[in-house]
This record gives C-alpha cells, sequence and structure tokens, in this order.
C-alpha cells in the first residue's frame, strides 16, 4: 500500500516548502505533486512519467482568495480534478506540497474521496507547518481537524522561522499529533543567496573552492557549515514523517506498523 504524505498550510511564508524539501532530501526517490499558484520547486527534474523517482509535478491553481471565497471554495474544488485523478496512480511513497489559500480546499475534497484513495491502496498522510503567528497556528488547526478521520497519520512541524511558537498553543493545536521543531536559523545574505539557488538540494553539493572564488577561505567555511547545518536540522524535523511515508502500510485487518521503518528514508 503506497502512503501519500501532504504538506499543508493556509499562512504563506511559514516554511511550507522547506519542509517539503526536507522531506525530499530525507526520501529522495519519492516524486512530488506541487499544487501552487507559482512553480517553487524549480531544483527537482519535471516529470516525464508517473510516479517518476525524484521529480515533481506542477499543478497550476488559478484560483484567487478572492474567488475561494466568493464561491464557498467551488472555485478551487474545479481545479482538483488532475490532482485527485494522479493521486489515485500512486504506485510509491509520494509528497504532495499544497499552497497556500489551496490547503483547506483540497482537504475538504480528500474528506469524500480519502475513503476511495484507500481502498485502491492508497493512505494518506498529513504534515501541517506551523510558525508563532496565531493565524499560522490557527490555520494549522483547522487542517488538522479536517483529516483527523481519514489521514493515517499527521504531524507538525513547529518553525521558529518568525520567533518560538508558544508551547501551550501549539499543544491545543497539534493534539495528538507528532511534534518536532525547526529553530530558527540567523543566515548570513550572502549565504540565503546561495541557499536561494540551490536549495537544500544544492546544500550537499557545494564546493569549498569554489565558494572561496566568490568570498574568502574563512567566510566559504562559515558558509558551508551554516547550510549543512540547517539542511540537518530540517531533515531532523521531517524525520517522523518521512520514517512513516516509506514505512511498510499495514495489511488489511493488521494492526499497527513496522516500528523501525525503512532504509529508504535518509538518517537525518
Amino acid at each position: 500500500m503506497p502512503r501519500v504524505l501532504l504538506v499543508a498550510q493556509e499562512t504563506g511564508g511559514v516554511g511550507k516548502s522547506t519542509v517539503t524539501r526536507g522531506l525530499a532530501e530525507a526520501v529522495p526517490d519519492a516524486p512530488i505533486l506541487e499544487i501552487e499558484s507559482v512553480h517553487r520547486l524549480t531544483e527537482f527534474k519535471a516529470a516525464t512519467a508517473a510516479n517518476e523517482p525524484g521529480s515533481v509535478r506542477h499543478f497550476l491553481m488559478r484560483a484567487s482568495r478572492e474567488a475561494i471565497d466568493a464561491s464557498g471554495g467551488k472555485a478551487a474544488r474545479a481545479e482538483f480534478d488532475d490532482v485527485i485523478n494522479a493521486l489515485f496512480e500512486v504506485a510509491t511513497a509520494t509528497l504532495v506540497d499544497i499552497g497556500a489559500n489551496t490547503s483547506a480546499s483540497l482537504l475538504g475534497v480528500l474528506t469524500h474521496e480519502a475513503l476511495a484513495l484507500r481502498e485502491v491502496g492508497i493512505e494518506l498522510g498529513l504534515v501541517v507547518v506551523v510558525a508563532a503567528e496565531a493565524g499560522a497556528l490557527a490555520d494549522g488547526g483547522a487542517l488538522l481537524h479536517a483529516a483527523k478521520d481519514w489521514a493515517g497519520a499527521r504531524f507538525v512541524v513547529a518553525n521558529a522561522v518568525r520567533g518560538a511558537v508558544d508551547p501551550d498553543l501549539l499543544k491545543r493545536v497539534a493534539g495528538d499529533a507528532v511534534v518536532t521543531h525547526l529553530r530558527q536559523f540567523e543566515l548570513e545574505d550572502r549565504t540565503r543567496e546561495v541557499l536561494a539557488a540551490g536549495q537544500l538540494r544544492g546544500v550537499d553539493r557545494l564546493d569549498r573552492a569554489g565558494l572561496v572564488k566568490q568570498t574568502s577561505q574563512a567566510q566559504a567555511g562559515r558558509m558551508l557549515r551554516d547550510l549543512t547545518a540547517f539542511r540537518l536540522a530540517v531533515m531532523e524535523a521531517v524525520k517522523p514523517a518521512a520514517l512513516w511515508l516509506v514505512e511498510e502500510a499495514p495489511v488489511a485487518g493488521r494492526v499497527g506498523t513496522s516500528a523501525g521503518g525503512s532504509k529508504r528514508a535518509r538518517n537525518a
């Protein structure tokens, strides 16, 4: 039974794409479905076939937030047919990156499709990314609640990108979901530029000698240390979700899952 891990948040700018990228580093063979108004995961190769390892398929979402609100969500739901069809074609562990303003609408559709997906052997899980803002926490709680009846597992990544997340609020929002934390990183401007150019996938391929030509020995070493630490921190934050994604799903009627996970998930 292949598993599909949805990464969601209605509030933008909380690090959802970073979490997706961390999951892709932890499970590098997982194909990605990107449901966004703008194609952001450009460092991945474009899929030329369904379930192509390590590739991304972009599903353009054209509906604005105003159109979604005015139509009661119908403006977004009308665009989900290709996404739902792609989910029914899943044959291996797969990641789904859902854009802001789209997550609630898609999860609403999946409330009606999850049983049919499970009947054909596809299990859904959910990762919600939250930050310090009350709006992000409230949106995260709503998404977790929407998936409580059909998600095989639910995870919360508390990203301190905008400050520490209140532990009491986080506990109320997360409920019985598995919670991990991503600490805040203060990266230098040049380091952020390098990260933006190659994203997490590029960190492991950076060459110190090449960085020295652009900066200096001291700065190159500092940049490499900071970016490596950031990449590892993201992978550590997504580790429980990554292990769930590649675990062998239980056979119908059997209780429990493999405790050790799969070697297909890289060690964080």
